[in-house]
């Protein structure tokens, strides 16, 4: 089961404006492959992408509201 949070993230972006990676509670996390995007009014955009950290491999979910971006779930890998 995952780990609801809903939390406020600092999100880095290529050239192309594709996600990276994000900062969270001090930590950096590398965004290793978008697994799905969907709509999700009115919560605006959830991403659900794979991840690599210091803690190893996750799933999570984040969340997108105009340029407001929030760490929603995180599933272990």
């Amino acid at each position: 089961m995952g780990q609801l949070l809903n939390e406020p993230i600092r999100t880095e972006h290529d050239t192309a404006g594709r996600l990276t990676a994000y900062e969270w509670r001090g930590a950096r996390y590398a965004v290793a492959k978008v697994l799905k995007t969907y709509a999700a009014p009115p919560h605006g955009t959830v991403y659900r992408v794979r991840v690599t950290g210091a803690d190893g491999v996750a799933v999570v979910e984040l969340g997108r509201d105009a340029d407001n971006w929030r760490l929603r779930h995180v599933f272990p890998a």
